[in-house]
């Protein structure tokens, strides 16, 4: 991902942050964070990096949002090549193996394993699909940080007024597509529903077909990450069956932007989308209803994708830094940090113990249906770690996807595409 970002480099004239890693001020160990949280999660974020500052006066977190994913890994090549990175940062699964073959990282492991009192009891709290996602070669070399799932988020009151119970969600695909004929309705018999069953981003229908194609038993790469092998038989009648919701059955319609789609369920235009489980965030300033929130439908198995990033800690930062660093992603994942970031936004908590606190407790309480979402992390799946990841999840959505979905290729056509492409990638990498 990096060597592909290279010529990059030559358009950053002079990087906005500087010394952005090494500095020590007074008896303060300075800490560099770059980090893509904005608008209500970089709000929580900040709270509680300033809450860790304030209790730990040896040190200072600086909090740096790049706002966007995309923004953050320029920078991080950027800064890479000038020598000059921040101490940690947010980092996708699918930069680490590139950050640890160039040497920019330090193994928190190195730092877990020098705690005295970082006990093993405290690591087998955390979901061991997080840790998996983190290690690589049998070390931890990064942290969980911000870990999502997909929710299905549904208006009770259209249930209702279809017949459908309320506080009950399509269990299957099947049923799914059953609910969405019920909840489309074109009460002026123009031929245009008033009211859609569902509607889809693309990057919406990226994450769905993901889900349907492990669910039923396909793969996206092989076990090597060698080839790409979602243009079996399964992908193929996963991305047919997000098609036919469109162009067959006419229950659904796919949005012009990433978050239309969540706006139009605001709006009430329609029944059920298939979001994040932290898109109710960012919904409920819009929302004059209360949503039911429920796990996404499943096939012949339980299968759903994580998605999130982790913290590395990079190598340029001093011993002192190091350390630092160490304290406050301890901190931030300890019990009651980690209940306190999933209230505030409805991340994953990343301890098991953190669903049982007070705050979890009443958030689940407040809001039912949210603790089922979140228990998908007992069957979810890690994404591809391979740096090819980076441009291969690209490919997927925009030529197979995007390309079905509007209609310019069929599902085989589109992923056959996807694949070469991707099985390019993954060459190269070897």
């Amino acid at each position: 991902m990096f060597k592909k970002l290279l010529f990059l480099i030559l358009l950053v004239a002079i990087l906005p942050l500087v010394n952005c890693g090494k500095r020590q001020e007074g008896d303060k160990t300075q800490v560099t964070f770059w980090h893509a949280m904005g608008g209500p999660l970089g709000k929580a974020l900040d709270g509680l990096v300033e809450r860790f500052n304030q209790s730990n006066p040896q040190i200072h977190i600086q909090s740096v949002s790049m706002g966007t994913y995309t923004a953050l890994s320029q920078k991080i090549m950027a800064s890479i090549s000038a020598g000059n990175p921040p101490t940690i940062a947010q980092v996708y699964e699918n930069w680490t193996m590139e950050l640890i073959d160039g040497g920019a990282l330090v193994p928190v492991q190195e730092l877990m394993d020098g705690d005295t009192t970082f006990r093993k009891e405290d690591l087998d709290d955390f979901f061991p699909v997080f840790l998996e996602g983190n290690t690589y070669r049998d070390t931890l070399w990064t942290f969980p940080f911000n870990k999502g799932l997909p929710a299905l988020y549904y208006n009770r009151e259209m249930f209702r007024k279809a017949g459908l119970d309320p506080n009950t969600s399509p269990r299957t695909w099947k049923e799914f597509l059953n609910y969405a004929q019920k909840l489309t309705v074109d009460t002026n018999g123009d031929g245009t529903p008033d009211q859609w069953g569902t509607s889809f981003s693309i990057p919406t229908c990226m994450t769905i077909f993901q889900s349907i194609l492990l669910q039923n038993g396909g793969e996206i790469l092989d076990q090597q990450q060698s080839r790409a092998l979602f243009t079996s038989p399964i992908g193929i009648e996963a991305l047919r069956f997000l098609v036919d919701l469109v162009k067959r059955h006419k229950v659904a319609y796919i949005t012009s932007g990433a978050y239309e789609h969540q706006t139009d369920f605001a709006a009430r235009r329609v029944a059920m989308i298939q979001g994040h489980i932290v898109s109710l965030t960012y919904m409920k300033p819009q929302l004059t209803f209360t949503p039911g929130i429920a796990p996404i439908p499943q096939g012949k198995n339980k299968a759903v994708m994580i998605t999130g990033t982790n913290i590395a800690i990079f190598k340029s930062s001093t011993p002192a830094q190091r350390e630092a660093a160490w304290q406050f992603i301890r901190w931030f994942t300890d019990t009651p940090q980690t209940a306190q970031w999933s209230k505030e936004t409805n991340y994953v908590p990343v301890r098991r113990s953190a669903l049982e606190t007070p705050a979890l407790q009443e958030k689940s309480r407040s809001t039912p249906g949210l603790k089922e979402t979140m228990m998908q992390i007992e069957y979810a799946v890690g994404q591809p770690k391979c740096a090819a990841w980076y441009e291969g999840r690209r490919y997927l959505e925009e030529d197979a996807i995007e390309g079905a979905m509007r209609g310019y290729v069929s599902p085989e056509k589109g992923l056959k595409k996807a694949a070469r492409k991707l099985d390019q990638e993954l060459q190269r990498e070897r």
